[in-house]
């Protein structure tokens, strides 16, 4: 939640010639749904698209394909539905308002450089607030195809069931595995779209 497009760095750059989002300034959105309908009104998202998700990303773009036809979503370290997440991050979601975000941002000086820069300068109540959306979203109700892309040791999003392809890694593949991410995509012609 606290990344921005820089998490899809030179490698990706260089692979695609697509548009990578950042999370627009929070307005109030309370729902998955209110972000995914004003990523497509802002983002110019259109049908037959195909859209790349990671983490909240990927959750997005499952809401994008639910409101529009879209071509396919590559969901990196993401979920179908809110099922998939890491049951104890479901109960201790409700004392995110309890938590002290600003010192939490500043204190993730240990987080590498990337993601610490990119969580230290995130909206805390875009934070707080996508972090409550998650655990009340209905999941993917469309038929876009999914390609899915996971890592082994995720522990946020434990590895699902019904994944295409898995990387010995965490959470974020999408920055520590790129290039194996990229050739599995390449190999099997999936290629532009719309990165968030």
């Amino acid at each position: 939640m606290g990344a921005t497009a820089s998490m899809y760095g030179t490698p990706w750059k260089e692979a695609y010639e697509d548009t990578f989002h950042n999370w627009p300034d929070w307005k109030g959105e309370r729902t998955v749904t209110d972000l995914a309908k004003r990523l497509i009104e802002e983002d110019g998202v259109a049908r037959g698209d195909t859209i790349f998700g990671t983490s909240l990303g990927g959750i997005v773009a499952c809401e994008i394909a639910n409101l529009i036809d879209l071509d396919r979503i590559v969901l990196i370290g993401s979920a179908l539905e809110k099922e998939e997440i890491n049951g104890t991050l479901e109960h201790l979601h409700p004392l995110i308002d309890l938590t002290p975000m600003k010192l939490v941002q500043i204190s993730s000086g240990k987080l590498p450089g990337d993601l610490s820069a990119m969580f230290s300068d995130s909206d805390p109540d875009f934070i707080r607030s996508m972090s409550k959306a998650i655990f009340s979203w209905n999941g993917l109700n469309s038929k876009v195809p999914v390609t899915r892309i996971h890592g082994t040791k995720d522990r946020i999003i434990p590895l699902p069931k019904n994944v295409n392809y898995e990387i010995d890694g965490g959470h974020l593949i999408v920055m520590t595995h790129p290039v194996e991410c990229i050739k599995y995509l390449q190999g099997k012609s999936i290629g532009s779209g719309n990165a968030g």
